[in-house]
């Protein structure tokens, strides 16, 4: 799947819902733009996952020996609200009470695709992580992507 991009500011209605933005929908796959799995993300999100991805993190989840404690611990917390849902005739997405808790998911919120994913957030969560100095993103470029040994050794002089 090819990466999609972009952030589109959407709002809950009061079931719970939000329309997927036709404008990252055509980024989808024609197969993979009507059912989806919602889950938990890292950060304080939910993640929208295309079936086709989902299915490739599963992969990688199982592929972990289950007999050690901290792969069974993370398949657990990772799995534990994953819920695949359909999008109903209008493009709707209806997200799962919990997980909007998790999330604190309000009336406001931003798509961001992420890669071949799209994390869903809370407006006022995602603005407060954005102006969060640990993720300041010319301190990050330089510490990710500064390594002149992965860069070609190619600097400006």
């Amino acid at each position: 799947m090819k990466p999609i991009f972009g952030e589109y500011d959407c709002k809950i209605d009061s079931k719970g819902r939000f329309l997927l933005p036709s404008g990252l929908k055509k980024q989808l796959p024609e197969n993979e733009q009507e059912e989806f799995v919602v889950n938990r993300g890292i950060d304080q999100c939910l993640v929208l996952y295309p079936l086709s991805v989902w299915e490739r993190e599963l992969q990688t989840i199982y592929s972990k020996n289950q007999f050690v404690a901290k792969n069974r611990a993370f398949a657990r917390k990772f799995l534990n609200g994953a819920t695949r849902i359909t999008l109903d005739g209008n493009s709707r997405v209806l997200l799962p009470k919990r997980l909007n808790d998790h999330a604190r998911i309000s009336k406001d919120i931003v798509l961001v695709a992420a890669f071949d994913r799209v994390e869903i957030w809370d407006s006022a969560v995602y603005e407060a992580w954005l102006a969060d100095d640990r993720y300041d993103l010319e301190k990050l470029s330089e510490e990710v992507m500064g390594d002149e040994d992965q860069r070609g050794g190619e600097g400006i002089s």
